[in-house]
Order: C-alpha cells, then structure tokens, then sequence
C-alpha cells in the first residue's frame, strides 16, 4: 500500500513539475513577443524613413529627366542649386542613356560612399532608373533596381516596378520586392505594393520646400531570424517638405496572424514623437532615439547610424 501511495505522489509531483515548467514557459514566450513586438515595430520605424526617402529620390529624377537629359545634350552639368535637396558640394554622380536618343532611357544614381542630405541622411550606392516610354504613352513604366543602396546604415537591393495613373498623374504605384540589410548583419525579404499620392507641390518639381506626400499600401516581411509579419497603413502617412520623419499616420503590424502594435506617427508637426499602442497599452516612441519609454531597440543601426541631430529636417536620428 506504501508503495502504491508513493507511486501516486511521484506521479502527480511529475505533473505539477511540469505544469509549472507550461506555466513557467508561456510567461518567458509573452515576454518574447512582447520585446520582438518592440524591436519589430521599431524596425518599421527605421524602414519606413529609409523606403520614404528612397522613393521621393526616385521620383525627382523620374520627374526631372527630360530637362536634365536636354542639360546632359548641351554639355551642362546637372547639380540641385538649391532648395534643400543635398549639402553644398554633394550630388550623387548622374547619367542618362538614351536608346537612339530617345526611349527607353536608363538614369544611373551613384552615391558613391557618402553623398549627404540636408536633413542628414546619408546615401550610398546606386538607384538605377529605367523609363520604358514617353510620359503620356501608355507603355510608360519605370523599372528600378537597387545595388548596394544605402541610407544610413540601411542596405537595400532589388527591383521596383513604378507605374503612374493615367488619369490622375499625382498617384504612383511602387510594387517592390527586395532585400533589406541592416548594420548588424540580420537581413528581411520584403515584398510590399505602396501608392504615392502628390497632395501638394508636384507643379514645382525642383523645390521641395512644398511638397507635401500622402502614403498608403503595405509590405509582407521575412527576417533572417525566422519571422514572417505584415505591416499595412491602416490611416495614410504623411510626409512634408524635407522632414526627416513622418508627421501624421497610422500603421498595423501584426504577426503570425496576430496583431502585435499599431503605431501612430502623430498629428502633422514635424517631431520625433509617436505612440505605439500594444494589448491596450500606449507608450511614448522617440523616433529620433530609436527609444520606446525611454527603453533603446537601436542594434540594427550597428555604428553605422547618422547620430542624433535636430528635428526639423537638417539633421537627426532614424526617420
């Protein structure tokens, strides 16, 4: 009887030991997620300024290249005089090929090892541009390919397919599927549609002290480190002028199904200030820190970042 009983009470110890290590490890998993939800959403923060300016970079030129290319024929050099753009001294090195001297026309973008911004990021690399047609034809298309491009310690290689609406020329359509490297060697498979809509300044081309951007669309993401997630812009970002952060919007990130933050980049004012909301719990994001409630997820900038400077677009820390 003594022996059965111990048998009994060695049997349910087994089960209380290991109900408490079920215990002990769905706590250390909620503590997981709830830091991989931190560095996650903190990634798109850096990522969103790097695409949002990779993108209006493009554009410009896209925008441009019929006067530049008559520059380029008359033997002018092209450079941005000024209004924002790039410091003094600083433009990437630009050529236009054209196919019997017309299209398509293929724009080289070689940033070399720095060439600097004035809101202090720092582009690396080459953006090479292809436009299929004239602009009012209907085959027009600009296809883009990514090598060793850089903003700050971000790398980005792969395509873009651009297309603009017909009808509404102010929309763009980027349909991209690349690769992002970040500073401390971890990389994400990106496959993402974003549209571009011009709410103010696309009649002044070479000022951008008027622009105003409004963005929408969403991106599926697959890390290095095994995770697969979804970002979407549920309410439209904004971007102004040459600030180096988003102003205004709402983003949703959810992974493996679930949603894991939703992040709001503020009302208009060019800051470094958001608010990421998780299970009903609001915290502080200073974007400039790369900080969450004072807390740091800055590793993927390795000791490449650009540092922190001011906010209001000469200058400062992730976009």
């Amino acid at each position: 009887m003594k022996k059965i009983i111990g048998i009994v009470l060695v049997l349910l110890g087994g089960v209380l030991i290991s109900c408490q290590n079920e215990k002990t490890e769905d706590v250390n998993d909620d503590e997981v997620l709830s830091e991989k939800a931190a560095q996650i959403t903190m990634d798109e923060v850096m990522v969103e300024g790097v695409l949002s300016e990779t993108e209006y970079e493009i554009d410009f030129y896209a925008n441009a290249e019929g006067r530049i290319f008559q520059m380029q024929r008359m033997g002018q050099l092209w450079k941005w005089t000024n209004k924002l753009r790039y410091r003094i001294q600083q433009c990437p090195e630009l050529e236009i090929v054209a196919e019997d001297g017309d299209y398509p026309k293929t724009i080289t973008l070689d940033y070399g090892e720095a060439t600097e911004l004035q809101n202090g990021k720092i582009l690396s690399g080459v953006i090479i541009i292809e436009i299929s047609a004239p602009r009012n034809s209907i085959e027009y298309q600009r296809n883009v390919t990514y090598d060793n491009f850089g903003i700050d310690s971000l790398l980005i290689n792969g395509t873009s397919v651009i297309s603009v609406d017909k009808e509404d020329e102010s929309f763009r359509t980027f349909a991209s599927d690349i690769v992002l490297t970040f500073a401390d060697g971890t990389s994400a498979g990106r496959t993402s549609e974003r549209v571009w809509q011009w709410i103010e300044g696309m009649d002044t081309e070479l000022d951008q002290t008027d622009d105003v951007i409004q963005i929408t669309g969403y991106a599926n993401v697959e890390t290095s480190e095994g995770d697969t997630y979804k970002k979407e812009i549920v309410e439209p970002l904004i971007r102004i002028r040459d600030c180096r952060f988003i102003v205004e919007g709402v983003v949703e990130i959810t992974l493996n199904g679930e949603l894991i933050s939703t992040l709001n980049y503020g009302d208009g004012n060019c800051d470094a200030v958001a608010t990421i909301t998780k299970d009903g719990e609001s915290f502080d994001v200073d974007l400039a820190g790369h900080k969450i409630d004072g807390k740091r997820y800055d590793h993927r900038k390795g000791n490449g970042g650009n540092g922190n400077q001011n906010q209001n677009g000469n200058g400062g820390g992730n976009g």
